[in-house]
């Protein structure tokens, strides 16, 4: 898969958030998504909830790795700070 095709799926599962994907290796995916989606989430929560989208991809075995980052709208803005 292509970082395009990761977003593609991530903007449309995840609604209203905004989505970073980079891949710093080959075949290994570094997804970041800000979004008020994961206010009061746990951190394992927060990733279950971005990594939904990509679920039937990981299980047919297009993506293999990714890590994922979440933050707040709120929190974002303190780590630029």
């Amino acid at each position: 898969m292509t970082t395009d095709e990761i977003r593609t799926l991530l903007e449309a599962g995840l609604d209203g958030c905004e989505v970073h994907v980079d891949e710093p290796v080959p075949g290994k995916f570094s997804v970041t998504v800000i979004g008020e989606a994961f206010a009061g989430l746990s951190r394992v929560r927060r990733e279950q909830k971005a990594g939904a989208p990509l679920r039937d991809a990981i299980l047919d075995g297009r993506l293999h790795a990714v890590s994922y980052r979440t933050f707040t709208p709120d929190e974002w803005a303190e780590r630029s700070a």
